[in-house]
């Protein structure tokens, strides 16, 4: 079979109603067609058709064939919960990301010795920021998620609840 006679082919599957495609289904590959799917069978047929051809060719036109197929790469969003999943960023509102690196202080933390003080529950709450993690109530903690946790008994973003960062995008 020609190339042309192959594209004609090809080509004719796009004039065909259902019924026609998926009898041609059968034709070539010797079985009905579970699919109702135009696109993926007209699809399926012609990779088929293309393949059987190139079993067909001489070594130097099958290794041509053989190629490796170029292929498309789409990025898709992550989509999360609530309200802005989805949704792209405004403009203007990103940050410029600050170089941080491993065992470096995180820049938003305080001073070393600097006490973060607290009300909650109407309680006043000391923690006091060291060279490596922090202490609360005279012991160690690594981080301020982990004090968070163990005064409110559920999970916190520890700059948020100290008040070290505002959240974004909230309204008040």
């Amino acid at each position: 079979m020609t190339e042309a006679s192959i594209t004609a082919r090809i080509a004719a599957l796009q004039e065909m109603s259902l019924g026609e495609i998926r009898g041609e289904f059968e034709k070539v590959f010797g079985k009905p067609s579970l699919s109702r799917n135009r696109k993926v069978l007209i699809k399926r047929i012609a990779e088929k058709i293309q393949a059987e051809e190139a079993g067909s060719k001489p070594e130097a036109a099958k290794a041509k064939v053989d190629a490796p197929k170029p292929t498309l790469t789409v990025k898709f969003e992550r989509k999360g919960k609530g309200k802005a999943a989805g949704k792209p960023k405004k403009a203007g509102k990103e940050k410029p990301a600050k170089p941080h690196h491993v065992g470096q202080r995180d820049p938003r933390l305080p001073k070393v010795g600097t006490t973060i003080t607290k009300q909650y529950k109407g309680k006043t709450l000391n923690v006091r920021v060291l060279e490596q993690g922090f202490e609360y109530q005279g012991k160690p903690y690594r981080s301020l998620s982990a004090i968070a946790k163990a005064v409110t008994g559920s999970i916190w973003n520890g700059f948020l609840f100290w008040g070290l960062v505002k959240r974004e995008g909230k309204k008040s």
